[in-house]
């Protein structure tokens, strides 16, 4: 089979896939960029058999030539590896040429986290005498009390909470269900927006949770631009995005003791490999602690506060009238 022809049928597998609408895109823009690549250096349709580990290399290749960061890079090989592995399902390829590609080695910077009073900040900022405003203040402690992504938040309907048991039931990376908490707070803040929800011209049919000012379900790049005003002033971080909530909650969590096990599991993390970077942030505000106040923590030799004090006077050799005393 041409890869042309694969190209179609994977997209339309996509459509009806259980991954997420931005994850559909990413694959389909990926895979239309590598296609593109092969059909132009080869001036011909290109059959999946033809295609080897050298083709993907070359691909990869042109991608750093381009400025993609290494980041950008592996997620476009790592949908490359999907699409032909679905190629090899459905018995078009014999082998999988992407998967012969290592992965670029990614720099783990940690993960930006707001300070516990720049929460208390940003949420005090927000002018809850608006429906719009109200939105926000609910979208924002949901996020702090809960660890949820912003994707999962904003898939939630008026009915998903659970009052009674201060819980929610949503559905993560990779379908993977879980009950996540709410703080009486976040709930609080819901059910103030809720009151007055109706106002933002809202369809009496519309169930999504939160909504945009004009009343349609809340998109991502509009909560991302609503959270950056609102931080910007605040917090420094480099990213102010919806997601650095969820860092918040679990770096808060572990400096407060937590179970690294039981955040991995609120968090929603397939395993505890991708929960431990926290602890990490954890260890690094606790040194910075230690450097700033530890009076030993420093490299440098100061003087002593005793050293200081004493009389300069006493450290001189005895002088000769002293030395005669002394004898006599």
């Amino acid at each position: 089979m041409d890869i042309q022809t694969a190209q179609e049928r994977f997209a339309i597998w996509l459509a009806s896939s259980r991954y997420r609408p931005h994850t559909r895109k990413r694959y389909c823009d990926t895979v239309a960029e590598l296609v593109s690549f092969l059909v132009e250096s080869a001036s011909v349709s290109i059959d999946l058999e033809q295609i080897t580990p050298q083709h993907i290399r070359s691909f990869v290749a042109s991608l750093y030539q381009k400025g993609n960061a290494k980041r950008t890079i592996a997620t476009k090989l790592s949908a490359a590896r999907r699409f032909f592995r679905y190629c090899q399902q459905h018995q078009w390829c014999r082998r999988n040429p992407a998967a012969a590609i290592s992965m670029p080695k990614l720099d783990k910077p940690l993960p930006a986290v707001l300070q516990q009073d720049e929460v208390t900040r940003a949420l005090e900022c927000i002018d809850r005498s608006t429906p719009w405003g109200l939105c926000l203040a609910a979208l924002v402690e949901l996020l702090y009390s809960s660890g949820m992504r912003i994707s999962e938040a904003l898939s939630l309907r008026c009915d998903s909470i659970d009052r009674a048991t201060l819980s929610v039931r949503v559905i993560g990376k990779g379908g993977r269900q879980r009950i996540v908490l709410l703080g009486r707070r976040a709930l609080d803040a819901i059910e103030q927006y809720l009151a007055r929800r109706h106002e933002l011209a809202v369809s009496p049919a519309e169930q999504a949770l939160f909504v945009s000012p004009r009343g349609k379900p809340l998109r991502q790049p509009q909560a991302w631009r609503a959270v950056n005003a609102l931080l910007t002033g605040i917090s420094d971080a480099p990213r102010r995005s919806p997601h650095i909530f969820r860092h918040s909650f679990a770096t808060h969590l572990l400096d407060r003791g937590a179970d690294l096990q039981a955040v991995s599991e609120l968090l929603g993390h397939a395993s505890l490999r991708a929960t431990q970077v926290y602890t990490h942030v954890s260890i690094e505000r606790l040194r910075a602690a230690y450097q700033q106040a530890h009076p030993r923590a420093h490299d440098e030799k100061k003087q002593s506060p005793r050293a200081a004090h004493t009389n300069p006077a006493s450290e001189l050799p005895a002088t000769s009238n002293q030395l005669s005393t002394t004898r006599s």
